[in-house]
């Protein structure tokens, strides 16, 4: 490469990268890819470490992305919203199966940096 042209970085663009990496944002992804419309209620006591307000901030900046729209549904004859993925979204969840299967440990085991810290046990006992 010559020296006055600027270097391009190869990587996606960095506002999808700000979106999904937030905390909760890949989990609410996979969470709607596997299981389709859920409300609010549901996806809540699916995620219980996030909180409603957590939650509400992750949701609504998914849909500003276009990744989850957020559906009326009928039932009972009353109107109530669900979260659904949209078509993008739908196409990042199935972006993100390798890579829940690779933090999984599948199909090689997790690098050391990605693995949770043993349990210790009290000072003095064996261990």
């Amino acid at each position: 490469m010559a020296p006055d042209q600027p270097l391009e970085c190869p990587c996606p663009p960095t506002g999808l990268v700000d979106i999904v990496g937030k905390k909760w944002a890949m989990c609410v992804v996979t969470l709607l890819g596997r299981n389709g419309a859920l409300r609010f209620g549901p996806i809540q006591r699916a995620l219980p470490r996030v909180s409603p307000a957590t939650l509400t901030a992750t949701l609504r900046a998914l849909e500003r992305a276009e990744l989850v729209r957020r559906a009326e549904t009928t039932a009972d004859g009353r109107s109530r919203g669900a979260y659904a993925l949209t078509v993008p979204g739908e196409a990042l969840y199935r972006s993100l199966l390798p890579l829940t299967s690779w933090l999984r440990g599948t199909p090689s085991p997790r690098p050391r940096v990605l693995r949770r810290p043993a349990a210790r046990g009290r000072a003095g006992a064996p261990g």
